[in-house]
């Protein structure tokens, strides 16, 4: 039980860290301005998309953890 709930746990630090690293690529997207060649290369990566999906994970992941039984 405590090496499932330490792999999970690590885990989620793994996706927070994917997280984090996304929010950082959405900060640099934001800084170049609209129309900028840069900008739309990043901005079709569809990092919003990605960011959206790791969130759920991360939330989907912390209430298993929470709440082991419920799932």
């Amino acid at each position: 039980m405590q090496e499932r709930d330490a792999a999970a746990l690590e885990k989620l630090r793994k996706m927070e860290d994917v997280r984090n690293r996304l929010q950082g690529l959405q900060q640099v997207t934001r800084s170049y301005t609209v129309g900028h060649d840069m900008r739309e290369r990043l901005e079709s990566m569809n990092i919003d998309q990605v960011l959206e999906m790791v969130e759920n994970d991360i939330n989907t992941l912390r209430n298993t953890l929470l709440h082991p039984g419920e799932s």
